[in-house]
This record gives C-alpha cells, structure tokens and sequence, in this order.
C-alpha cells in the first residue's frame, strides 16, 4: 500500500528561478532532506528520460534509481522510481506573480511488505513530518538567497 505526502509553499522567487533550481540535480542535496546521494546514469540531466541512482537516509538508507517521467519547463516535474523503493515526486511550480511562485509537492512511496516492510515503515514514519519541514524550509531559503 502507497503513502502519500503532499505539500505547498509559497517562495518569494520568481517561478522560472525556483524551477531552474529544483530541476538542477546538483542542487538537490542542498534542500531535499535525507538526500545522501544523487548522481546520474544517462548523459540526459534534465527532462524526459534523465535518471539517477539516488539513497535517501530517513533512519535507513533508501535507494532507488529515478527516472524524469513528465517535464514542462516552469510547470512540473515528475520523478519515477524504476529499481529499488518504490515512490513517484510530482513539483508543480504556479506564478502567482510579483516575482513570487507556489511549490507543490506531492510524493507517494511504498515499502516492501512483511515483517521487513513494516519494520522500514516504522523507522521511516518519524522523519515523514521532519522531511517535509526541512525540505520546504531549505527550497525557501536557499532559492531566496539566489
């Protein structure tokens, strides 16, 4: 069974800038909390067909290799596991004008089941709410900052 986490927030940036960051994976462990490792596997690095191997350390490590699913420049961007943890992230950027753009997140994942499934569910539940915070607290500010 999939978990679903969403999320909004408003960013004081200009839509294009906040997608320019967000779509650049070498940014990436800048913001997105437990993001251990993220690095490429196709010469494609952004759009349609871009995959990465990445791990996530949310009380355990977490790996998966991700492929860009769906892509509009300053619209979305859609993230695809296709090995390892099973989750989909969906970014969808909105110019809300007066150089100020809303993010919204929305990200589902599905862990093994069994007893090894609920055992990672359990250790991964306490950073779920800690995860968003920090995520949206470090894209605001560091994008912000630019």
């Amino acid at each position: 069974m999939a978990s679903v986490v969403e999320h909004s927030l408003e960013i004081d940036a200009p839509v294009g800038v906040v997608f320019s960051y967000v779509d650049d994976f070498t940014r990436t462990k800048e913001w997105l909390y437990g993001l251990h490792r993220i690095e490429p596997v196709t010469d494609q690095l952004s759009g349609v067909g871009a995959t990465y191997e990445g791990v996530m350390k949310v009380g355990i490590s977490l790996t998966s290799r991700l492929e860009c699913t769906a892509w509009e420049k300053d619209r979305y961007i859609e993230i695809t596991s296709v090995e390892g943890i099973q989750n989909t992230q969906r970014w969808t950027f909105t110019d809300l004008g007066d150089d100020r753009c809303r993010v919204e997140a929305w990200i589902s994942y599905a862990l093994p089941g069994g007893p090894a499934g609920r055992a990672m569910a359990a250790a991964v539940k306490p950073f779920i709410g800690v995860a968003v915070r920090h995520t949206s607290e470090h894209l605001a500010r560091n994008v912000e900052a630019l």
